[in-house]
């Protein structure tokens, strides 16, 4: 061998990585937020242990998993969150997502794949050995990152594309509907805490975060720098998020717009003290409507919020900019 030869032949190496991770065939390398692992190249039986942040992301491209964890309602029924519009009649029901995963109901379902968000953490080693785990972070992430990282897992990025270009030309039109009044009105967006009396100002992950960044409303000062942190606030300091527009974002919206929470919140007498509350520009997201990981959820939630801005009838001039 000629010493140019042998030259070609370390450098080849050396641009090699040393463990280079390899898949048997069928098999292709995904990177995600668990590391590392071999998938199918084309699967066929995913198992998906979240519903609205996993099944409703892949039926929206048009792949339907063959079972998926879903959510108990308050009347006791197994349901599928989320996925109004679409049909999840052939998907078996396989646990509480809350729970932890039922390995044997997920084994029986002789899965290719399984996608995981990331709660349960322990997931991917409890599941290893049933079928490829690959955990999807929609919360540490833009959802539009992570709706591509569905798409690359079932070979539908081009669908994703399309999606994405049909919800960015929607932007297009809110912003150019809106015109000045993005600048001229202060948008507050904040959700009841639960477990306690306190609120939380929205995060920037999921649909709101890339509704903001489609639109890039004037939110107030105490939003405007957001961390991905949910942070619990007591209800004394909602006077920061106090804006020209509040949104209140809830579950529990009937049809009308009727909400026991956005009740119980109005009812709070440091509420009623805000401007915004008693120029009544306080009003309820229909959560169920724009929470979930699908670019849908994004336009729905771009409504919702355009709507209310371009009601001519607002107030703009609470909170001076």
């Amino acid at each position: 061998m000629t010493l140019k030869k042998t030259l070609s032949v370390v450098f080849a190496a050396l641009a090699t990585p040393l463990f280079a991770f390899e898949c048997d065939e069928g098999l292709r390398p995904f990177i995600h937020a668990a590391g590392e692992t071999c998938i199918p190249v084309d699967p066929k039986r995913i198992v998906t242990l979240q519903d609205q942040n996993g099944l409703l992301p892949l039926i929206e491209l048009g792949v339907t998993p063959v079972a998926s964890s879903g959510h108990v309602n308050s009347a006791g029924a197994q349901i599928f969150r989320r996925m109004e519009g679409y049909d999840t009649s052939s998907v078996t029901w396989i646990g509480s997502y809350s729970s932890p995963p039922d390995v044997e109901a997920i084994a029986s379902m002789q899965p290719d794949l399984i996608i995981a968000s990331p709660w349960p953490p322990e997931a991917p080693d409890l599941l290893k050995s049933v079928a490829p785990v690959v955990v999807i972070d929609m919360f540490n992430q833009p959802l539009e990152d992570a709706l591509f990282q569905f798409a690359d897992l079932v070979n539908r990025t081009d669908r994703a594309t399309e999606l994405q270009a049909q919800m960015q030309d929607r932007a297009a039109q809110v912003r150019a509907e809106l015109g000045d009044l993005m600048d001229t009105t202060t948008l507050s967006v904040v959700t009841r805490e639960h477990a306690g009396d306190g609120f939380y100002g929205i995060e920037p992950t999921q649909a709101f975060g890339a509704i903001r960044r489609a639109l890039d409303p004037t939110m107030t000062p105490a939003e405007a720098d957001w961390s991905t942190d949910r942070v619990n606030k007591s209800l004394e300091v909602i006077g920061d998020h106090a804006a020209d527009v509040m949104m209140f974002l809830t579950f529990d919206a009937d049809e009308g717009g009727a909400s026991a929470e956005f009740d119980a919140f109005m009812s709070e007498p440091v509420v009623q003290a805000l401007p915004v509350a008693q120029a009544g520009q306080i009003y309820v997201l229909d959560g169920s409507q724009m929470v979930g990981s699908a670019w849908g959820k994004i336009v729905n939630g771009m409504e919702q919020i355009s709507a209310v801005l371009l009601d001519d009838s607002i107030n703009r001039n609470l909170v001076i900019e």
